[in-house]
């Protein structure tokens, strides 16, 4: 996967460098025409950036780009990767998406890892299809990982997977070729324009899914993932349609549940969140997505 516009900083010492050295590092901006703005600048009491966009030097983009530079902050240009636009904490971290998915990590840090310190894998879990699982799981993984969290995103859905679509990604192998002995951690890949996080595909679908998924072997791996992990996000297969879900919730230790307004069935997702408690899983909250 290629990084030619990704926001992502591996310098830590960018935090003390301006918004003009930084473009001009990264070659989004001329020294000249850096000149220029200091200039302008200094006439008119304004702040880079802001002069550098009224003389059409810069753009809004620049801007993001040179202040998530500055504060490590990894965030990607519309339009400049093949990471899936619907992929909005990444793309646009100003936005209310993104806003309303940092709010759900603080109350997860604070449901979640703050009360369950040794349980850092959590299972995102839905109904049916079609009601945000997937779009919600990668969202999450992204905001954890720019909190500066080693972040894994886990495709348990081997029915119908989706984060290598969202991360382009080939899904040759994944967890279905560690679970089966066939792999090991050198399946999860980084992704390169999002510093801290990585993804493991679910790899080719298995004729035999649930009992892959209920092996013992995915219990010991999740234990070495949340060793080498700050966090690990675990997508799943539709809760009503298969038992997939189940297992993967009960070796996770950690459950969010997702419902979308107008699609979901309330009754139907109260038996599964029933279900998932009698279990055992630790059920952390609900989500409510209205897209």
């Amino acid at each position: 996967m290629t990084n030619p516009t990704a926001y992502n900083t591996t310098n830590t010492s960018t935090s003390n460098r301006s918004i003009g050295a930084i473009l001009i590092n990264a070659g989004r901006l001329t020294q000249e025409a850096a000149e220029r703005i200091v200039h302008k600048q200094r006439d008119n009491d304004t702040l880079f950036g802001e002069t550098g966009i009224q003389l059409g030097l810069i753009t809004q983009d620049d801007v993001e780009f040179a202040i998530a530079n500055q504060y490590n902050y990894s965030v990607i240009l519309n339009g400049q990767s093949r990471i899936a636009p619907n992929i909005v904490a990444a793309y646009e971290p100003n936005s209310e998406q993104a806003e309303a998915f940092r709010a759900l990590r603080t109350q997860l840090l604070m449901r979640w890892l703050e009360n369950q310190p040794t349980t850092k894998a959590l299972a995102v879990v839905s109904a049916d299809r079609g009601e945000g699982r997937s779009h919600l799981a990668a969202n999450l993984a992204v905001v954890f990982s720019q909190l500066g969290h080693s972040t894994l995103l886990i495709d348990s859905d081997f029915r119908n997977p989706q984060q290598h679509l969202n991360f382009d990604l080939t899904n040759r192998q994944g967890l279905s070729t560690l679970l089966q002995g066939k792999g090991d951690g050198s399946l999860i890949r980084s992704i390169d324009e999002l510093r801290n996080l990585s993804v493991l595909t679910s790899g080719p679908t298995p004729p035999n899914p649930q009992e892959l998924l209920s092996h013992a072997r995915f219990s010991v791996a999740l234990a070495q993932l949340s060793q080498r992990f700050d966090i690990v996000i675990l997508d799943t297969p539709a809760a009503s349609q298969y038992a997939d879900a189940n297992a993967v919730s009960t070796r996770a230790g950690a459950t969010l549940t997702v419902a979308r307004q107008g699609h979901t069935s309330m009754p139907g997702l109260k038996k599964i969140c029933d279900d998932l408690q009698r279990l055992g899983t630790n059920m952390v909250g609900s989500v409510l997505l209205n897209f």
